[in-house]
């Protein structure tokens, strides 16, 4: 079996823009992945990656043969040594393309390729329940309302800025503005009323304030009960998170902006973090954050797959949690379809068969999800062919 072809999407939906590819083999099995750049700026660059490592190192290949396309493609393309988000990114939606041809030929689900599934449904958080909402005051009905819809635990961004048209900018210039560390100690209190003690509340700070400032808003917020606090330092300032983790008893999460088990060698080391956020789609793949997780299970680490993107990468996010002992919990965005000018990417998201916070683990061939592709035609960005 030989890849013929790689067709890269580049697809503009509701304020993000998910860059999807898809490989076609000499045999007419098709798999699909998904590079994590959807949100925020990059997705034109991975869509470039994506044609030059597609020309260069996959088509033309044997599909079966994963690990030898992804250390081609680390250790030929120069550039992935050293990384950041475009090449592993572009690297990442090749090689879970690759699982999805693999197990398609073979007819079983992608978890059964990374040893089975260790659970048959996967309890999640739901984030992207404030979409809607044009300020702080409305999200403890938002909150109360996404409860109602049988969730257990949700996640929200206290310092971001809710915009006219219901999305969000994140905080900039690392804050140290005591007037908006006290409006967010407010608004998650309002939030806390509104859903009771029993439900999860995980906050993303986004690496938005100093250290310093950071210490003093985690310690005004413990007696609210807060699951764990993702991103409170810098991607690039590892003593930042050192220091915040010694100070502070609520837990922290982070993983998103870090790529490969090389990037998540020195989290683990340094005792850091308490919960690892691979993004399957920027990490390097799912083989990747499975090595991660692995990693991290000698460390005693939970793991949870961090997912900002279409529901595609949900599908992918499911076969990797339902596979590894220590998955925590899973990420996803039930309330897309909430923004203007959102796009389906595919014909069967896993969002709608969601019942009370859990996602069933499908055991369909594959990532067991397929394109819109006549939809989606207009969003193609680029094909490479194989003579």
């Amino acid at each position: 079996m030989k890849i013929k072809s790689v067709r890269i999407y580049l697809i503009e939906s509701g304020g993000i823009r998910p860059v999807v590819v898809e490989l076609s083999t000499d045999e007419n099995i098709v798999g699909l992945g998904e590079a994590a750049i959807a949100y925020g700026a990059g997705g034109t660059a991975a869509a470039g990656m994506l044609k030059d490592l597609s020309e260069r190192y996959v088509v033309g290949k044997n599909p079966f043969e994963i690990e030898r396309i992804w250390s081609e493609m680390y250790d030929h393309s120069f550039w992935a040594k050293g990384g950041g988000p475009i090449v592993f990114a572009a690297i990442s939606a090749i090689e879970q393309a690759l699982w999805d041809i693999k197990a398609r030929a073979l007819n079983v689900p992608v978890y059964e390729l990374l040893g089975g599934k260790l659970r048959d449904q996967l309890r999640s958080y739901a984030n992207g329940w404030y979409f809607g909402c044009r300020s702080n005051a409305d999200l403890p009905n938002a909150a109360e309302r996404t409860v109602a819809d049988g969730y257990s635990a949700i996640k929200f961004y206290p310092f971001a800025t809710i915009l006219e048209d219901g999305r969000l900018r994140h905080p900039a210039r690392r804050s140290s503005d005591r007037t908006i560390r006290a409006a967010a100690v407010n608004t998650i209190a309002d939030v806390r009323k509104a859903i009771g003690p029993n439900v999860e509340i995980m906050l993303d700070l986004s690496g938005g304030l100093t250290p310093d400032e950071t210490i003093r808003f985690c310690h005004e917020i413990e007696e609210i009960g807060v699951t764990y606090v993702e991103e409170p330092a810098d991607p690039f300032d590892p003593g930042a998170l050192r220091k915040i983790a010694a100070s502070i008893s609520i837990p922290i999460a982070v993983g998103e902006r870090i790529y490969t088990r090389y990037g998540f060698r020195d989290i683990m080391e340094s005792r850091a973090a308490d919960i690892l956020q691979p993004d399957i789609g920027n990490t390097g793949g799912i083989f990747e954050a499975k090595k991660i997780a692995a990693m991290a299970e000698a460390y005693s680490l939970k793991v949870q797959p961090h997912i900002c993107a279409s529901a595609l990468s949900t599908a992918v996010g499911m076969h990797f949690s339902a596979s590894i002992p220590n998955f925590y919990i899973q990420e996803h965005f039930p309330y897309w379809s909430r923004t203007q000018g959102h796009f389906d990417v595919l014909e069967n998201p896993l969002e709608p068969s969601v019942r009370d916070g859990y996602i069933p683990v499908l055991d369909t061939p594959g990532y067991g999800v397929s394109l819109r592709r006549e939809a989606l035609s207009r969003f193609t960005w680029a094909e490479c062919t194989h003579d």
